[in-house]
């Protein structure tokens, strides 16, 4: 707390060191995706910079290393089309920077570009990150700047600068939002490397589906944000479609050969539009609301109507993506989902010969089957007991009696294919409704599903879900839906409304791009209500802004007599007679009067009066007052030598 007081009383250091804690700053972010070299660069730089005595030799040898390790650093990427690459150009820009920086420095001259110079760094610094963590950090290096600015011309103590510079910053908030706003989006490939090179977690479907005796352990962790745009999702249309899986070998469900293979999509009804983002996986699974309609940039439609992007993904994506909740959708050939292995799973093709003897439908078969998987009192557990890895129908069916959805997805496809059902299992997410926050929903790896989809001739592939039959009895999912595995519902619902601020953040600020300026814009032009709404919010801003600074503006005072007298002091200190911290007012007053010819004893005698007394009445307080203004009206004419 002593060296907090003292930095807040501290007078302001030279320019030069003002100069060095904004241009280390600046410099800060760019060392997280700089290149070995550069960084080796920069700590030989710092070395002679603080070397006491320089010479002309060290700045030609800094010079010469420099060139060496910038080209090094960015031989490996150099080519001809990299060049054009604007995170390789911005890239390169910033060392050159850096590498002026340094040099400058070295000669101890403060020219106009090195002041200008942490402004360019902190702006190429935006081209590499595109986080909260930056924002917050651009948003707390740009007030600092301005408060090194403004120290370096009040010559004030810290204290009453970042005073002051708040009160700038609160008074230009609207201003800045109208900026923000209106100012020209450019469109620029982002860097390959920095924030976005962190460690993923390994999560997601592969393209296959293994049925064993594997304990699930659920995670908390989140693997997709969505925003629904003006759409109400029931939960039982909350299935997000990863991947189809036809062919069964051995105990694992892979895709389909005919991955070629046309499906048309008919009687499409009910369409959403809805954002995604997707947490990076290391996979190229898309997970889309079943069933997509559209690819975006980068992303491709497969026959199954499953999305798959070009290359994995290893930093977090986001996508404008469009889904219809009811469909028809027929495929040409589905003799590969006929197939089972008739010497396997003898037991379910005997207790299914009632069933398939009927003279019924498919669609009813389908139904007595999943009524079929009720009666047989199937359990769900995250523990499956062990099981065979030939007969997993029977081994699931008849034996174990439980598993969690990929055992109960897997005995289902093949028990309607015994039936003559064509049958494939699709892997993906089921969400809750109760992890949305009004159009809001977080997706997490808790949520991971299989389910079955069966082909009727009139009406293409249905969703089939077995594990609904289950008999739900396991006590550690019981203990994770209840609470997360995060604490209390209370800290659930907490952490909800925390990504749910983030997402908006994300959304509206660091990917807040030209095409939502044009539409925000086309939405003003020519929708009444909202450019009410818009107008309306903005005069709540201003009127925010104006109280805040008020509240910044008026102090405090808890000491009424202290603070009257503050108004004598900055009077004094104007004419130069500055209190010191460790100075007593007696003694400070006493002097000045003695070094001026300022009558200030009257005062001095008063305050001390007033100060040592229990109460004292208005008309003693206001007599303190007339004298300090009196004090005020002889300073003006008052001249030091």
């Amino acid at each position: 707390m002593k060296f907090l007081k003292l930095l807040l009383n501290s007078k302001v250091p030279k320019s030069e060191r003002l100069l060095d804690i904004a241009l280390i700053l600046s410099i800060l972010p760019h060392l997280m995706v700089m290149k070995s070299f550069m960084l080796l660069y920069i700590f030989i730089a710092l070395l002679f910079i603080l070397k006491k005595e320089k010479k002309e030799r060290d700045k030609n040898f800094l010079m010469l290393i420099g060139l060496l390790l910038i080209g090094l650093s960015f031989f490996s990427s150099y080519n001809f089309s990299n060049f054009s690459r604007m995170q390789f150009f911005v890239s390169f820009i910033s060392s050159l920077l850096i590498y002026a920086v340094t040099l400058q420095k070295m000669t101890k001259e403060v020219n106009v570009y090195l002041k200008l110079s942490p402004i360019l760094l902190m702006i190429l610094s935006f081209f590499f990150f595109n986080s909260i963590a930056m924002l917050i950090y651009s948003i707390s290096t740009l007030y600092i700047f301005v408060l090194l600015y403004i120290w370096s011309r009040m010559n004030e103590p810290l204290l009453e600068v970042v005073k002051f510079t708040a009160k700038l910053f609160i008074a230009a908030l609207p201003l800045v939002v109208i900026l923000f706003m209106v100012f020209p989006r450019i469109s620029i490939q982002k860097s390959d490397f920095g924030f976005r090179a962190d460690r993923y977690s390994e999560s997601g479907f592969d393209g296959s589906m293994k049925i064993g005796a594997d304990a699930l352990k659920l995670s908390n962790r989140v693997v997709m944000e969505v925003l629904f745009k003006g759409a109400t999702i029931k939960d039982e249309k909350l299935y997000f479609r990863g991947s189809t899986l036809s062919r069964l070998e051995g105990s694992q469900w892979k895709r389909s050969f005919y991955i070629k293979q046309t499906e048309s999509l008919k009687n499409i009804a009910e369409r959403v539009n809805y954002e995604v983002t997707i947490y990076p996986h290391a996979k190229k699974w898309i997970y889309a609301l079943d069933i997509p309609l559209n690819a975006p940039k980068n992303v491709e439609l497969r026959s199954d109507y499953t999305l798959l992007s070009t290359t994995p993904l290893y930093s977090k994506k986001r996508f404008q993506l469009h889904s219809a909740l009811h469909y028809n959708l027929f495929s040409k050939n589905i003799q590969e989902n006929l197939y089972f292995d008739r010497e396997y799973n003898k037991q379910t093709q005997k207790a299914l010969q009632k069933i398939d003897t009927q003279t019924i439908s498919a669609q009813k078969k389908a139904e007595a089957l999943m009524e079929f998987f009720v009666k047989q009192k199937l359990h769900y557990t995250l523990k499956p007991s062990k099981r065979g890895v030939i007969n997993t129908t029977d081994s699931f069916l008849f034996q174990t009696k439980d598993g969690y959805c990929v055992h109960f997805a897997s005995a289902f496809a093949i028990s309607a294919r015994i039936l003559g059902i064509p049958s494939r299992v699709v892997t993906g997410f089921q969400a809750n409704r109760e992890d949305m926050l009004k159009e809001y929903l977080l997706v997490r790896a808790s949520d991971a599903h299989a389910w079955v989809e069966l082909y009727f001739k009139e009406d293409g592939w249905v969703r089939f879900d077995p594990t609904h039959t289950a008999i739900q009895n396991d006590a550690t999912l019981q203990a994770f839906q209840e609470n997360k595995l995060l604490g209390s519902k209370n800290f659930e619902l907490l952490n909800r409304y925390f990504m749910y601020g983030k997402y908006i953040i994300n959304n509206w600020i660091l990917h807040y791009n030209r095409i939502k300026q044009m539409a925000i814009l086309d939405k003003l032009l020519n929708d009444t209500l909202y450019l009410l709404k818009f107008l309306l919010s903005f005069a709540f801003l201003i009127l925010i802004s104006s109280l805040f600074f008020i509240l910044i503006k008026s102090k405090s005072c808890k000491d009424v007599l202290m603070c009257e007298m503050q108004k004598l002091l900055k009077i004094l200190e104007k004419k130069g007679f500055k209190k010191e911290l460790s100075q007593s007012m007696q003694d400070f007053l006493e002097t000045t009067q003695k070094e001026s010819s300022l009558y200030l004893e009257p005062i001095n005698k008063l305050y001390h009066s007033l100060k040592y007394k229990r109460e004292y009445t208005q008309e003693e307080f206001e007599k303190l007052q007339k004298e300090i203004q009196k004090v005020y009206e002889e300073s003006k004419s008052l001249k030091l030598s």
